[in-house]
This record gives C-alpha cells, sequence and structure tokens, in this order.
C-alpha cells in the first residue's frame, strides 16, 4: 500500500514596503500594545504560518478599542496599511483569505476608515501602466469580490474606473499577445492573463449590484460606455481564431450576461443578438456553438 504525501500549503510571509514600515516602527507604543505594535511584530517574521496568529488578532484588539469609541490617527494609519498588505499578497496566499475573513468582522466603528484606506490603495493599483503588472491586478478585483466586504464596497466605489481598467487591459494583452506570436511561451501566459480578465469581468456583473440592473437611459455615463466595449472586446474575440476556445466560450458567457444586464426588456434580447452577430454571419454555426458551450460554463 502507498501513502501518499500531504501536500504542504506553502504560506509566502507578508511584506509591506518601507515607507509603511517606517511608519508602523514610528506608531508603535512602548508597551507593544496597539494595533501598530501587532502588525510591527507580524511583519518582522519571516514566516508565513507564524503571521496567521497575528493576523486573527487584529480584530480583537479592534473591538478594545472599540469600546473607548477611538478611532485616533494610529489606527487610521494601521487600516491603510492593511489594505497595502491585502493587496501586496498574492491571489494564492492563504494569508489573504486569512486577512479578509478578520476584517470581515471588523467593527462597524472602524468600516468608514477601512473603506476609504481599500478604495484608495485599489485605485492607485488601477492606475498601473505596466502590461505585466495588470494580471496582478486583476486578480485583486477578483479576490476583493470573493466574500470580502471591504473588497466589494471598494469595487462598488471604483466601477467605472474597474471597468476602464478591465478594457484597457484586455485590449493592451490582445496587442501584446499578436506580437509575441510564435512565441509559445509568452503566448501562453498571456491568453491565461486574457481568460483570467473575462472571468473576472463576468464575475464583476454577476455580483456587482449597480451592474446587475444597469439603466440604460444612462448611455451617456462612463459606466456604461464602457459595458459597451466590454460587449464589444467580447463579441470580436468570438471570431478570433487564433484565440484558445477557452476564451472564445468564456467570451460568449460575458455577452450573454453582459447583454441581460445592460439591455430591458428581456424580450428585445434575440433581436439584440441577431444585429450583434451580423458580422459573423457567415460562420454562424461557430457562433451557435460558443453559445451553447458558454451556457453549460
Amino acid at each position: 500500500m502507498v501513502v501518499k504525501k500531504k501536500k504542504e500549503i506553502q504560506v509566502t510571509a507578508l511584506t509591506v514596503c518601507h515607507q509603511d514600515l517606517e511608519t508602523l516602527r514610528t506608531l508603535a507604543d512602548v508597551e507593544r500594545e496597539n494595533l501598530a505594535s501587532l502588525l510591527l511584530h507580524c511583519v518582522q517574521l519571516t514566516d508565513g504560518v507564524s503571521q496567521i496568529r497575528y493576523v486573527k488578532q487584529i480584530v480583537p484588539l479592534l473591538e478594545k478599542a472599540d469600546k473607548n469609541g477611538m478611532c485616533d490617527p494610529t489606527i487610521r494609519s494601521c487600516l491603510d496599511i492593511l489594505a497595502g498588505i491585502y493587496l501586496s499578497l498574492s491571489i494564492k496566499n492563504p494569508l489573504k483569505k486569512v486577512l479578509a475573513s478578520s476584517l470581515n468582522c471588523l467593527p462597524e466603528f472602524f468600516l468608514t476608515e477601512a473603506i476609504q484606506s481599500f478604495t484608495s490603495r485599489l485605485q492607485k493599483e488601477l492606475n498601473t501602466t505596466d502590461l505585466y503588472s495588470y494580471r496582478k491586478v486583476i486578480d485583486n478585483i477578483s479576490s476583493c469580490m470573493e466574500n470580502f466586504k471591504l473588497g466589494i464596497t471598494s469595487v462598488n466605489n471604483l466601477l467605472e474606473n474597474v471597468l476602464y481598467f478591465l478594457q484597457k487591459s484586455l485590449i493592451e494583452i490582445t496587442e501584446e499577445n499578436r506580437k509575441f506570436a510564435g512565441n509559445h511561451i509568452v503566448q501562453t501566459q498571456l491568453m491565461n492573463d486574457l481568460l483570467v480578465g473575462i472571468r473576472v469581468s463576468v464575475m464583476l456583473v454577476q455580483k456587482v449590484q449597480g451592474l446587475q440592473r444597469i439603466n440604460s437611459n444612462i448611455s451617456s455615463s462612463p459606466t456604461w460606455q464602457s459595458m459597451c466595449e466590454l460587449l464589444s472586446i467580447f463579441t470580436k474575440f468570438l471570431s478570433d481564431d487564433d484565440l484558445l476556445r477557452t476564451i472564445q466560450s468564456t467570451s460568449g458567457l460575458a455577452v450573454i450576461l453582459f447583454i441581460k444586464a445592460m439591455f430591458h426588456p428581456p424580450e428585445k434580447i434575440p433581436d439584440l443578438f441577431a444585429s450583434l452577430f451580423c458580422g459573423l454571419h457567415e460562420r454562424p454555426g461557430v457562433v451557435c456553438a460558443l453559445l451553447q458551450e458558454s451556457l453549460l460554463c
């Protein structure tokens, strides 16, 4: 009998930038009892598993401060640093989920400050112009929507920016993919980034309340315009044979969900589909197959 060895879970230690580290050192109290002291001790550890224990102490410590009715500058700064820590962690790092789970229990007294911090930090992420950093930002948008109250609120607050970022990133990743035609290693990564970007767009329209039934009367708004641009991108992907079939089928799902969210009444949707795919009339069988495949996803 062969006994399979359990796969060890890798927990990469969380870190902070030099500026945040200096802030924590400045704010840590002599008694080492405030939140800054806790975070400072946590980030100085090199073992991610050990850090989990300290992350779980954040909310109990804040609950004590809540009883005193205090949200002093030290706590505000620490909440901002926590937002930075969360966004810096890899989506596969268990610490990210542990931190999100802890912050979901944040006392209501601190929610406004925490939301402001997360929104501000996420905005900085969305401003990146480095194409090879797009995947990290896309992953952060995804993780923010995964049972994380502060995250989903921040995404809602930055909805226009998030939609524009997804639009920009999908266009630029597609262009980069064309440049590296024949380089299978680079293209594999870019195609994967493209697929994840489409999936996050799908998640966005499913989970963000403001997009589930967007009012067509605001067709001049940036949100509506970005959704139209994304819809156009997904439609082009459907007929691009240079892309992986999974990208095409996921794009089909995105088209369906975006149309359901954007157009009312539902009775008009079949006519819209007909006009939307008029440019693909030469290959109706392929489109129908992809749409059918999308519905099964």
